[in-house]
């Protein structure tokens, strides 16, 4: 008859004993070594020092050739005044070229549309007879037809004041196309290692606060997961188009956060 409270206070003792655990520690695979898990993280604000910025020239008409050689003479403008800020030849990409056809719409909208039947072969439109006018336009568009010859400009620079006068050139030589301005760092791996040490410090003071009060010390490092990555999307700003406000702007960059984070787990110190 007595089995039934001793068994009654063993599961009382057990769920006890795992509750406490889960709370505070961890029993790792030897089943002898009870320890602490904590996370922490760190973070470095930093401000970008390197930036690039995309472009796209582009013209149309009839005969390539002559498409090339305006495509040619901006480039070749855009490209000085890149060389003239002190960007490096090796910044400067410039070999993407694009050639298509465009699909032109109809000279004339047929609307009223009339056979005559006396005349096979006549189109009047409005009692007009439009029957050449139409022969010719489509001998005029299987002859002429429109290219558009673009090309893509890429210039990197370490230095966001080169951005903004480089800019009000862009203005003076009319480009077709200016895209937004992409913003890195270029020491970035070595601040996300500083925020990873960041991390592992904030962890283990976390740790160490939580036992201070159960008569505990911390003990050895079993354990150590890096649980964020360094993996990075670039920020982008908004080019300005306007002659005007381009020769009078300056370009803040702001600031940006690297962010690190981690997992560890320590031994609890024998008494």
């Amino acid at each position: 008859m007595n089995q039934y409270p001793a068994r009654f206070l063993l599961l009382t003792l057990i769920s006890y004993a795992s509750m406490s655990t889960q709370a505070i520690s961890s029993v790792f695979n030897d089943g002898t070594d009870v320890g602490i898990e904590v996370s922490g993280s760190g973070s470095i604000t930093v401000v970008p020092d390197r930036f690039s910025l995309s472009l796209s020239i582009t013209e149309r008409g009839r005969v390539t050739s002559k498409l090339k050689a305006l495509v040619d003479k901006k480039s070749n403008l855009v490209m000085q005044a890149a060389k003239n800020l002190g960007v490096k030849k090796a910044n400067i990409s410039s070999a993407q070229v694009n050639l298509r056809i465009i699909e032109e719409k109809p000279s004339i909208t047929v609307q009223g549309l009339e056979f005559n039947k006396n005349n096979k072969g006549s189109v009047f439109i409005d009692g007009q007879d439009m029957t050449d006018q139409i022969k010719q336009n489509q001998t005029n568009n299987h002859k002429n037809t429109l290219f558009e010859l673009s090309r893509r400009i890429q210039v990197s620079f370490s230095n966001i004041d080169e951005y903004d006068q480089f800019l009000t050139q862009l203005v003076k030589i009319n480009v077709s196309h200016i895209s937004s301005l992409s913003m890195s760092i270029s020491q970035r791996e070595q601040y996300y290692q500083q925020a990873l040490l960041q991390a592992m410090t904030q962890a283990k003071q976390k740790a160490k606060k939580m036992i201070q009060h159960s008569g505990r010390r911390l003990g050895k490092l079993i354990y150590l997961k890096e649980q964020s990555n360094n993996n990075y999307q670039p920020r982008y700003a908004q080019a300005m188009m306007s002659e005007s406000s381009s020769s009078n702007h300056s370009s803040f960059v702001g600031s940006q956060t690297i962010k690190a984070s981690v997992l560890m787990k320590f031994a609890l110190a024998k008494q």
